[in-house]
């Protein structure tokens, strides 16, 4: 895994709230005008049922972890995906994380251990690899 994101505010504002389309939706969480959390997602498609969205990212700073902040922002992501008419919200755990209780608990299926999807990424370098390889 990295070592963090590799992006400053300025884009994450540029591609969230600056643009005519907004790349991602996000909620944030606040206590005393202080950011405790946020949450992350975006539209994706899938050709089994339609509109879908992805969940990239929900976080919430440790002091404020069993405080119900998560399912407050998990619940605003649910309701935006219903309310647009989403017919799935799809999200990747490391193997290692706790939350995966948090989100089974909620109703989330496992796909790696119930139907055998493993989640893949093409990273920056393999892109480009890719999309110039000659053997295409």
């Amino acid at each position: 895994m990295s070592e963090g994101p590799k992006i400053n505010h300025t884009t994450l504002e540029a591609d969230g709230f600056d643009a005519e389309h907004p790349l991602f939706i996000c909620y944030v969480a606040e206590v005393n005008k202080n950011v405790v959390g946020y949450a992350i997602s975006y539209y994706t498609y899938s050709t089994w049922c339609g509109k879908a969205m992805y969940l990239e990212d929900i976080y919430v700073t440790l002091e404020y972890r069993k405080k119900h902040i998560g399912s407050k922002l998990l619940k605003a992501i649910a309701k935006e995906a219903v309310d647009t008419n989403c017919c799935r919200l799809d999200f990747s755990v490391l193997e290692w994380n706790p939350a995966q209780h948090f989100y089974k608990v909620k109703g989330a299926a496992d796909l790696t251990l119930e139907e055998g999807w493993h989640h893949y990424r093409f990273s920056d370098t393999a892109l480009k690899a890719l999309s110039t390889a000659t053997d295409a």
